[in-house]
């Protein structure tokens, strides 16, 4: 199974909160079932976007088993995971940014421009998330992660 590392609160935010565009800088032909891996850092970007904090006011009751806390106004602190496999989506799609996919599509961030989008269906997080090493890019999940993970 392909995987995508990508940093917390945006992975949450792709399984839990609605997020249906992943922006990156590489296109890339696989289309197919997609395992959403949280990386070990946090973004500020994410902790401040609004999409995010609106995607956090809506689930305010929603039990987590995170690691990280982020707090927000009319939000209950909720705990993020991080280095572990949460869940798994379809990867539809994958085209360059025209101004489209608003509001998850972005046109340019933290100075890359000529983004590309991915295109996320189908969110199913997974009950316990996995512990696992991501990797840069899209990248081949471990036997090791798989093992005895039929949710996967």
């Amino acid at each position: 199974m392909k995987a995508l590392t990508i940093q917390q609160p945006w992975a949450w935010a792709i399984l839990r909160g609605g997020k249906t565009i992943e922006n990156r800088t590489t296109a890339w032909k696989y289309r197919g079932p997609l395992a959403i891996h949280a990386g070990s850092r946090w973004s500020q970007r994410g902790e401040g976007d609004e999409q995010i904090i609106h995607a956090l006011s809506r689930r305010p009751d929603e039990p987590c088993n995170y690691g990280r806390a982020l707090s927000r106004p009319g939000h209950q602190a909720g705990e993020f995971t991080f280095n572990a496999i949460l869940g798994t989506v379809q990867l539809v799609d994958v085209h360059p940014d025209t101004g489209c996919c608003r509001p998850w599509g972005m046109s340019e961030y933290d100075g890359k421009a000529n983004l590309v989008h991915l295109v996320l269906e189908d969110p199913e997080p997974l009950a316990e998330p996995i512990p696992c090493k991501g990797r840069l890019g899209l990248w081949d999940l471990p036997v090791e992660a798989l093992e005895g993970r039929a949710a996967l």
